[in-house]
């Protein structure tokens, strides 16, 4: 059996009434003020600790120009990769494979088409090549560009896997851009002025890419082959556009900041918060209310008149 809070006797089955037999006191009721307190200190400190985080949030994503309009450009360097940004082509009888530089033609790269690549082997075997590794990194897709690298048409598929890899990077890039761009109130300016840095990386990369793109365009040119040839895009100079615009957006964000307007005493409410959890500080240890503020103090003047006497 259990001891009473107050006086510690131990009590026993027999004692079935509220009050301790021992002390009188009772047992449902003792300590109800100082619970009922310390209840309402967490509270006070919890709800204002969540307010402060849920207007800084809200004002890191629309809290001002800038954090709108960047909300609405952070997937748009991503977006623009759905432009190719060149291409190399295989022409063979009776079908064709097509390598883009952009994310439907990585997803193509990557992961191939079930349907196509047996009838084209067939046809590359029968009029080509002839070995089976051949056919094989015909299917393989990414692995077949690399092996051309040092080959007849080396040129032209240097100039792609060039292409490839720089149109890779951005789509990194891009990527980066949109997380800290989204997520970036969790530290407004320092992540905004990494995304900003990381735009002008991506725009970098994008001319880049539009350079190595006229480049395999002059190298298809010069090799003047009917089956294999290159095409430069234009995705690079869309890619080039959308990342100067977040690059702006983000480092003009991060200059200005965000004015983030605070309900009186939740700031030093959340930083008690803090140190409660902690452990710095006690509950206990803490008056109610723990911050006083203007509604506060109406709040008790009001309990005050209601009850003819002094609030608790």
């Amino acid at each position: 059996m259990a001891n009473c809070p107050n006086c510690n006797r131990r009590l026993r089955i027999t004692d079935w009434r509220p009050n301790c037999p021992g002390c009188g006191v009772n047992l449902m009721f003792y300590g109800f003020e100082e619970r009922f307190y310390e209840d309402a200190k967490r509270s006070e400190l919890s709800m204002a600790s969540m307010r402060v985080g849920s207007k800084r949030t809200k004002a890191g994503l629309a809290g001002s120009f800038w954090a709108k309009v960047r909300l609405c450009v952070a997937i748009l360097p991503l977006a623009s990769f759905l432009l190719p940004w060149g291409k190399i082509s295989a022409q063979m009888p009776f079908g064709a494979k097509v390598w883009q530089a952009g994310i439907l033609g990585f997803m193509n790269l990557f992961m191939g088409s079930a349907a196509e690549s047996p009838y084209l082997l067939s046809v590359w075997g029968k009029d080509f090549a002839g070995k089976g590794e051949v056919k094989e990194l015909m299917a393989q897709g990414l692995p077949f560009l690399q092996s051309m690298w040092g080959g007849e048409w080396s040129p032209l598929f240097q100039k792609g896997v060039i292409l490839f890899g720089i149109t890779a990077l951005a789509v990194v890039l891009a990527l980066l851009v949109a997380i800290l761009s989204l997520f970036s109130f969790a530290s407004l300016k320092r992540m905004s002025r990494i995304a900003g840095v990381l735009g002008v990386l991506g725009a970098l990369a994008c001319a880049g890419g539009f350079v190595a793109g006229i480049l395999l365009r002059n190298a298809s040119a010069a090799l003047a082959n009917p089956i294999f040839s290159g095409a430069m895009g234009y995705g690079a100079l869309l890619g080039l556009a959308m990342f100067a615009c977040t690059a702006v957006v983000n480092l003009m964000l991060a200059k200005k900041g965000v004015d983030v307007q605070f309900a009186e005493g939740d700031v030093e409410r959340r930083a008690i918060w803090e140190k409660i959890k902690s452990g710095e500080i006690q509950l206990a240890d803490l008056p109610f209310p723990v911050v006083e503020t203007a509604e506060t103090r109406e709040r008790e003047a009001m309990i005050e008149e209601e009850i003819g006497g002094t609030a608790a």
